[in-house]
């Protein structure tokens, strides 16, 4: 009887054996060189961390599971910050790799905006006197004034009362007189007469009832609040003139391109009347305020207008053209944006192995972004194919993405934290 006993027992130990060997050699083998190769499994495209031995549908979503492939080799020991794909995994994700370097750049920004008269450039004429206009020398809007020419004839009582002051000084023998005369010489300027006009004074000639006044700047006439026959008292606003062969270009610039856009740049503006024709232009400053409902902020440049093709308030097309030469360069495919982080898969030292590397990015130059840090001349970046990388180091990780883990962590901390509670 025992040993009938110690004969079954002996059969069910060799038995166990021989099946833990065979669900081993199911879960991994080694081949001559080392290298250890992952069995088969299926799981989620959708939920990675949903794995069975089996296909299946998937308890979270419904749907059905895939084929995990077992051509992924890892050596041992392999570094958890690369993903390892063969030459096999590289043709079937169609990755295709680039050395980064360096190149000249262009960017463009188009902005909408309106010219303007600058502000230096306006005058207002005003009348510095009481008095009646008799006649208007300039009574049209748009008129073309130069330095010196006539505006208009006043009568003012107030004006012949300081000419025959002026006479009689010049003419007395006072010990002062040279000084009383200057100071009345300066006050008629003031009033508004010319030169020639005080010089007319010191003639034994009357003092005439109407004088002719004559514009102190040169412009176009933009604005005219004047009629003939009225009555003005001083600091009435009679003229508005304006320098037009210079304009300002207001354009509006969204808050992310004008943080590039520096003082006296170059730029081109082009509007509806122009017919394709292109006007250069500077900047001459950007203001420092950003619109709170339209988040742009507003560059003002400056255009020359020599020929007056260019009307003050009529909207523009503003082109600025940024060149950056020789700056380390990325394709845009190779960028993989995360929301909070640029990444780019780089070839690591050893073969058929890809990092992923935050890097920070500039302008944006057609195919090509501006690198700022985290790359240097001569790295090799995955160009084509980043997104199948990302997603297999995804997998390699459980199923937690490499670039959210930090959240993941906090996540996992909050649900612990809130059942805990519960408990």
């Amino acid at each position: 009887m025992k040993t009938a006993i110690g004969f079954l027992a002996v059969l069910l130990s060799l038995g166990l054996i021989s099946c833990g060997k065979s669900s081993s050699s199911h879960q991994q083998h080694a081949d001559s060189t080392g290298v250890t190769q992952m069995a088969d499994y299926y799981t989620c495209p959708m939920h990675p961390q949903v794995r069975s031995d089996k296909p299946g549908v998937c308890p979270i979503c419904h749907m059905d599971l895939v084929k995990a492939s077992n051509s992924r080799q890892t050596e041992t020991p392999m570094d958890d910050a690369t993903v390892p794909l063969n030459d096999r995994g590289q043709l079937l994700a169609n990755v295709a790799t680039v050395v980064v370097g360096n190149e000249t750049i262009e960017r463009t920004i188009r902005a909408y905006g309106v010219l303007e008269i600058p502000e230096p450039n306006k005058v207002s004429i005003s009348a510095r006197f009481n008095g009646r206009i008799e006649k208007l020398h300039v009574n049209a809007v748009g008129q073309r004034v130069a330095k010196g020419d006539p505006l208009f004839d006043i009568y003012s009582p107030d004006l012949i009362q300081a000419q025959n002051e002026y006479r009689q000084v010049v003419s007395s023998t006072v010990p002062d007189r040279d000084q009383m005369a200057e100071r009345t010489r300066s006050k008629l300027l003031l009033l508004g007469l010319s030169e020639g006009q005080i010089r007319s004074l010191e003639s034994p000639a009357d003092v005439p009832l109407v004088l002719t006044y004559r514009s102190p700047a040169a412009g176009t006439v933009v604005d005219k609040k004047v009629v003939e026959g009225v009555y003005v008292t001083e600091g009435t606003v009679l003229y508005q003139l304006a320098d037009l062969t210079t304009l300002w270009n207001i354009a509006d610039v969204y808050e992310s391109d004008a943080a590039e856009l520096k003082r006296g740049a170059r730029a081109t503006i082009t509007t509806a009347a122009s017919a394709g024709r292109t006007y250069d232009a500077s900047i001459g400053f950007v203001y420092p305020v950003v619109d709170p409902q339209t988040r742009t902020t507003k560059v003002r440049l400056i255009v020359k207008n020599p020929d007056g093709a260019l009307k003050p308030n009529t909207y523009t097309e503003t082109v600025f053209r940024q060149v950056k030469p020789e700056v380390l360069t990325v394709p845009v495919s190779a960028v993989l944006m995360t929301g909070k982080r640029n990444l780019v898969y780089v070839k690591a030292g050893h073969d058929n192995h890809f990092e992923a590397r935050e890097i920070g990015i500039g302008i944006r130059s057609g195919d090509k972004y501006e690198v700022l840090r985290g790359l240097s001349a001569g790295d090799e970046v995955v160009s084509e194919g980043g997104y199948l990388i990302d997603s297999e180091s995804q997998l390699k990780s459980g199923g937690g993405s490499t670039h959210s883990h930090e959240t993941s962590q906090a996540d996992t901390k909050e649900s612990v934290a809130a059942e805990q509670h519960n408990h």
